[in-house]
């Protein structure tokens, strides 16, 4: 949800509160610099959180007052562009236009339409596994928004109008839960995950490969899957209904799409390709950017990708949001200013050490303040850096700390909070959603997250990880 102000005061709220922010950081002698970063950063959050621009806008204008004032050096600005994680945006977006404009999404939805029963739950439950399957295979929870957010429209699409109304909020939550809510359960998820496991120390990466994470997390993970359903099922109690499809009409459309043309076949090979290079990383250590640039490479290469679709269907808006946020970072890195930020961390440490129930409640509020003002991974980053350490010299498995601030650092609000809700939005922008209502129901799902962490504290006793 965006907070709604007329557009007049919050064009005011955009002038000042940089001014009083920068006036207000000098005055209390903080670093000229800093002051200048932060004044950036509150007038492009404000522009976001008051939809005045379009998402990427903001984005560009603060890299540009920060090239402007000479915070950092143009390379460092300028680095999202020439990232391993702009590379690898870049590649699944592209894999996701051929696999929307070959048809295969809409293949897919017939068929699952024309198989389950038509009520809206089964269609909820399609939806959730179908980004839960795609969760430890495609590493980009942008790279899973491109699979699920068509399939979301088609389900949508198919729905009568009664139905629409009623459910369509539901759908687009779950859509937009599927590729984000279980990101922590396995390894290669998300980048964060890779983040947390390069931030552990050497044996405790040779522990938690692949499987064993997927075993330490399979608890807490479980627990969240059963409490999503649970809440969903109380909150969106009324939007659970028989659908009216004829499925003699489904029957219809599938056999109007004949059988599968060599485009599907061919963006169908690029997933499991994709799919293949990544599950075998540890044995071609062909690092997973290169791998998902590669195989578009080879799509463009085999003709899949037209030049127009190539210019037009690739979101490019996402993609310059995407590098200047990235830049952005490297411009707090690059000032120290999350030196400074870990360095305020330091009372969670006591917290951990004497009471750790009551340190994930504090890591919980902490990290959802913060993340008010930080974007996720450089939030995970600078949380992880700071109680990693300190949790090794507390004699508790780093992995637990890095997987608590996984779950709860997932928890957003706004759009801008996390980027992929951006694109997400973008892709599902005919599927009318309440955003309030998106709004309540995860903030209800906070509390659970905290309830599967707390139950899986004995587990991860008894396995020897806490």
């Amino acid at each position: 949800m965006r907070w709604k102000l007329p557009q007049w005061l919050a064009w005011l709220a955009v002038i000042f509160a940089p001014a009083l922010t920068f006036g207000y950081l000098i005055g209390d002698g903080a670093d000229r610099q800093i002051a200048l970063f932060t004044a950036i950063a509150v007038t492009a959050l404000l522009m976001w959180a008051f939809s005045l621009l379009a998402d990427f806008i903001p984005a560009l204008m603060a890299m540009l007052a920060l090239l402007l004032f000479g915070l950092a050096p143009e390379e460092i600005v300028l680095s999202g562009f020439s990232s391993s994680g702009f590379l690898l945006a870049f590649s699944i977006l592209g894999l996701g236009v051929v696999v929307v404009e070959s048809g295969l999404t809409r293949r897919y939805t017939l068929m699952l339409l024309t198989h389950l029963p038509a009520n809206t739950f089964a269609h909820q439950v399609a939806v959730f596994m179908t980004g839960l399957l795609f969760t430890p295979t495609v590493p980009t929870i942008v790279g899973r928004a491109t699979i699920v957010g068509p399939i979301v429209n088609h389900i949508a699409e198919g729905w009568d109008d009664k139905t629409r109304r009623s459910a369509s909020t539901m759908l687009y939550t779950t859509g937009l839960d599927s590729i984000h809510y279980l990101a922590p359960w396995f390894l290669t998820a998300a980048p964060a995950n890779l983040m947390i496991y390069a931030l552990l120390p050497p044996q405790e990466q040779q522990a938690f490969h692949f499987l064993f994470w997927a075993y330490a997390a399979s608890l807490t993970s479980l627990a969240l899957l059963v409490f999503y359903f649970l809440v969903s099922g109380i909150f969106f109690r009324r939007s659970y209904m028989k659908v009216d499809i004829p499925k003699a009409r489904l029957q219809q459309a599938l056999d109007q799409l004949g059988p599968m043309t060599e485009t599907e076949r061919t963006a169908l090979f690029g997933v499991l390709l994709l799919a293949l290079g990544i599950v075998s990383a540890p044995l071609h250590r062909i690092e997973i950017h290169y791998v998902a640039f590669a195989v578009l490479c080879l799509l463009l290469y085999l003709g899949v990708l037209s030049r127009n679709d190539f210019i037009g269907k690739i979101d490019w808006a996402f993609l310059s949001l995407l590098a200047s946020l990235i830049g952005i970072l490297a411009t707090m890195n690059y000032l120290e200013i999350d030196d400074l930020i870990m360095s305020r961390l330091s009372w969670l440490g006591s917290y951990m050490r004497q009471d750790f129930p009551l340190f994930v409640l504090a890591l919980s509020v902490a990290l959802l303040i913060v993340r008010l003002l930080v974007p996720l991974n450089q939030a995970i980053v600078i949380f992880s850096a700071a109680l990693i350490p300190i949790a090794s010299n507390a004699g508790i498995a780093p992995w637990v700390v890095g997987f608590i601030i996984l779950i709860i650092a997932e928890t957003a609000f706004f759009p801008y909070q996390s980027p992929y809700i951006f694109l997400f939005d973008r892709i599902t922008k005919e599927v009318d959603r309440r955003e309030r209502q998106v709004q309540l129901f995860h903030a209800t799902l906070l509390f659970f997250k905290l309830v599967a962490i707390y139950l899986s504290i004995p587990f991860w006793q008894r396995i020897g990880v806490l």
